[in-house]
């Protein structure tokens, strides 16, 4: 499934865990499965919110081939390859090529300066992995910061990439920045949980790329938008902010997002890989007592099917 720039939402799936803190693929095909059939655009795998750096490069190839199987091509799937070393991101990009994959999301390495190296990086990534890219613009992970004229130098010299995913606030302004500076060919999608989602749509993002557990409310969110009910769109999103932002929160997002897709039957256990924190008994029963006022599995029982943008069909 070719891949053009990111339009619609992504979901960036969480990876389950057994009680023991093992792979369970089940449930992992489970969730996909649920995802593609909520109706998003797209899925991505092995990202930060899949706890992608904890897992062995045994579990990842584990992980890549359940993926690509339970998906069957419905939708387009986005592999996490990020790496410390070029060449290490390569041979995950061509991995991810030779599995089906229509992109990859690579984030800088660690610590690295920008300027360009980091450029370099991109552009052999770009003219030897064999995919398109998504850029992520996320510090928190890698203590790397980008700036708007830097994203747009990186786009004009590396073809490869197609979207930034701009995680960096001010995301909004930063878009617009980003590109007024010449970044006009690619798109940019949001994460973060959704947080910034509204403003993001009104600076023009195509969309968001996050694993909030209710890809639902952003798909009503980014198509009220796209069909030009800008005040559904925004009731839709103040109504469901508490619970974004609990999602959202470092430390402990990971965890809320698993116990939610417990409640909803996608995944059996809520275990988050050590060192990663799990709820506490209160904060459980907050997070449930919230899903309880938001009446979100009355409307959203199990994975519905919300009608999917024609216009997205074949991209990412």
């Amino acid at each position: 499934m070719a891949m053009e720039a990111l339009e619609g939402i992504y979901v960036i799936v969480s990876t389950p865990f057994d009680e023991r803190g093992r792979l369970d693929e089940e449930s992992f095909a489970t969730l996909l499965d649920a995802t593609v059939g909520a109706g998003v655009q797209g899925v991505t795998i092995l990202g930060v919110a899949g706890e992608a750096q904890r897992l062995s490069d045994a579990e990842r190839d584990r992980l890549l081939a359940r993926a690509m199987q339970a998906i069957g091509g419905r939708v387009p799937v986005i592999v996490g390859a990020s790496h410390d070393g070029t060449d290490v991101t390569i041979e995950r990009t061509r991995a991810a090529a030779q599995a089906g994959a229509a992109g990859v999301m690579i984030a800088p390495p660690a610590f690295g300066k920008v300027g360009k190296g980091l450029i370099e990086h991109y552009r052999r990534i770009g003219a030897e992995g064999g995919l398109p890219i998504v850029l992520q613009d996320y510090p928190p992970v890698n203590g790397v910061t980008m700036s708007p004229q830097f994203m747009a130098e990186l786009v004009a010299a590396v073809p490869e990439v197609a979207t930034i995913k701009l995680e960096d606030p001010p995301t909004a302004l930063r878009m617009r920045q980003t590109r007024a500076l010449g970044a006009e060919r690619i798109t940019f999608q949001g994460g973060l949980s959704g947080l910034y989602l509204l403003d993001e749509l009104r600076a023009g993002a195509s969309g968001a790329m996050t694993g909030f557990p209710y890809p639902e409310v952003l798909l009503e969110i980014w198509q009220s938008f796209r069909a030009g009910d800008e005040e559904r769109a925004a009731a839709t999103y103040y109504r469901h902010l508490p619970l974004i932002l609990l999602d959202g929160q470092p430390g402990l997002g990971v965890a809320a997002r698993k116990e939610i897709l417990v409640r909803r039957g996608q995944i059996r256990t809520a275990t988050v890989r050590q060192p990663g924190l799990g709820l506490d008994e209160r904060a459980k029963r907050d997070l449930h007592a919230l899903l309880d006022h938001l009446e979100l599995d009355a409307r959203h029982p199990g994975a519905a099917k919300p009608e999917r943008a024609t216009a997205a069909a074949g991209k990412v």
